[in-house]
Formats: structure tokens, C-alpha cells, sequence
């Protein structure tokens, strides 16, 4: 009896000691597990941003008149985002390369911009809520031009410019850092297009998560906003949490990430 007491209790300290090392394995996979979480949410959002901020247009910056940056400030951003582009022909008509039809479907259409091609390389930006239709090829015929596999003519209506003129056509996308409403107490990255529903695309981020703005004379962003024209880049800093929390631990797992993004077209 006495041997079997002992050996009763040996177990019962073996089984206790493997259930508390089990137990820690599972917490420390599920942490791994909540980090990577973690990292993926920084990377939809990063994803997003690349995708349309690389795309902006920051010619303007010298020269009198608009760009690509409408507004700007630590926890907003206000963006004409290119979604189809080509050369200006004449009689308003737009010759366009190919473009992915779901880019196209989906965007709405904010406005057009056309090249200067004569002295400040910068685009001249209309506004206007008269979408485009289908335009002909007879006014494309003074630019030795023809739409390629895949390209169409598109009628631009006020469209006026130099013909072979590069152009594009542009929505208006805001950016905006804000209360999460899926993660209550965390704040999360909202897009909206034109006057359309905002949508929260990635959360949760800690409440410190800011837009900062890099310009054409600094290597490093400004924490201050400066002038929208002066802008030629963006940082997104923001602190990603785990949509979940681990067991045993107070607060999700964090991760760190700050990524920059800066436009194209850059005449200075």
C-alpha cells in the first residue's frame, strides 16, 4: 500500500508538471499565433496605402495649382488616386490604355488632370461629377495614335489640352484614422471613395496611430502637417494589435510598424 501511495503521488507530480508545461507550450503557440495575427493587420493596411498613394501625382508642388493631395492632416488624408490613364487627343476625347476592368467598374469618377507639356510638367486638375462615355477614334487621328489591344476612346466632357498631352482620370479617396467600431477602445484605418460609405479596412491599431508627412527638403517625416503642395510622401505609423487576446495576458499582442509611402511624378 505504501508503494502504491507513492507511486500514486509520483504521478500525480508528473501529470501536475506536464499540465503546467502544456498549458505554457499552448499560451506561448497561441502568442506566436496572436502575433502574426498582429502582422497581418498592419499588412492589409499597408497593402491598401502602397497600392493607391504610390500612384499619386505631386508635380504641383512648385508651381501654382493643385495635385494629387486634396487635404491633409495627422489623422486624415484626402487623395486624387489615378484609375485610368492615356493621351489627350482632341474634341474632349481621351485615348486610354488598357485598364483592369474591375479597377475601372469600381471607381467613381472624381475628376480628370492633363499635362502641361510645355514649361512645368505639372497636371492641370478639373473636378467633375459628368462621368465618361465612350469616345470615337476620329478624334484621336490628328495625334498618329491608335488605342492598343485592350485600349478604348474615352469622351471626357470640358476635357480641353495640348493633343498627345498625357491624362488620367481620377477618384477621390479619404483616408481616415479613426474609432474602430468592430474593436471597441482601438482605433482602425477607414477608406472611403468619392461621397460613399467609409469603410473600416484594417483595425486594431493603438490610439496613438497618426499620419505623417515627408516634403521635398526633409529626409524624415514631419510631425507637424505642412502645405499640401509641399507633400511628396506619406508615413503611416501605427501600432497593430491581435484581434484577440491570449489567454492569461491583459492586453492583445502588439506590433510595432511604421512604413512610408511617397508619390510619383516629382518635378523637384
Amino acid at each position: 500500500m505504501i508503494e502504491l501511495l507513492i507511486t500514486l503521488v509520483l504521478v500525480s507530480i508528473l501529470g501536475s508538471a506536464a499540465s503546467s508545461m502544456l498549458k505554457g507550450q499552448l499560451r506561448g503557440f497561441s502568442r506566436v499565433n496572436d502575433l502574426q495575427e498582429a502582422r497581418s493587420v498592419a499588412r492589409i493596411a499597408m497593402r491598401t496605402l502602397e497600392t493607391e498613394l504610390a500612384s499619386v501625382d505631386a508635380t504641383a508642388g512648385l508651381v501654382s495649382g493643385a495635385n494629387g493631395v486634396i487635404s491633409a492632416t495627422s489623422d486624415s488624408l484626402v487623395v486624387r488616386v489615378p484609375y485610368a490613364s492615356g493621351v489627350f487627343c482632341a474634341s474632349a476625347t481621351m485615348l486610354q490604355l488598357p485598364v483592369d476592368s474591375a479597377t475601372r467598374a469600381s471607381a467613381v469618377f472624381g475628376g480628370f488632370a492633363i499635362k502641361d507639356t510645355s514649361a512645368t510638367g505639372a497636371y492641370t486638375y478639373t473636378s467633375s461629377s459628368i462621368a465618361p462615355s465612350a469616345g470615337t477614334a476620329t478624334n484621336c487621328t490628328g495625334i498618329s495614335l491608335t488605342a492598343p489591344s485592350g485600349g478604348t476612346y474615352t469622351a471626357v466632357t470640358n476635357a480641353t489640352g495640348s493633343a498627345g498631352a498625357p491624362m488620367f482620370l481620377y477618384q477621390i479617396v479619404t483616408y481616415k484614422i479613426a474609432s474602430s467600431t468592430l474593436f471597441s477602445g482601438y482605433k482602425a484605418l477607414w477608406r472611403k471613395v468619392g461621397s460613399g460609405t467609409a469603410q473600416e479596412i484594417a483595425a486594431p491599431f493603438a490610439l496613438a496611430a497618426s499620419f505623417h508627412y515627408y516634403t521635398a527638403t526633409s529626409d524624415t517625416a514631419l510631425t507637424t502637417t505642412p502645405s499640401t503642395k509641399l507633400i511628396r510622401g506619406v508615413q503611416f505609423r501605427a501600432a497593430a494589435y491581435s484581434p484577440h487576446r491570449t489567454a492569461g495576458r491583459a492586453t492583445p499582442e502588439l506590433v510595432t510598424v511604421t512604413s512610408a509611402f511617397f508619390f510619383r511624378n516629382r518635378t523637384d
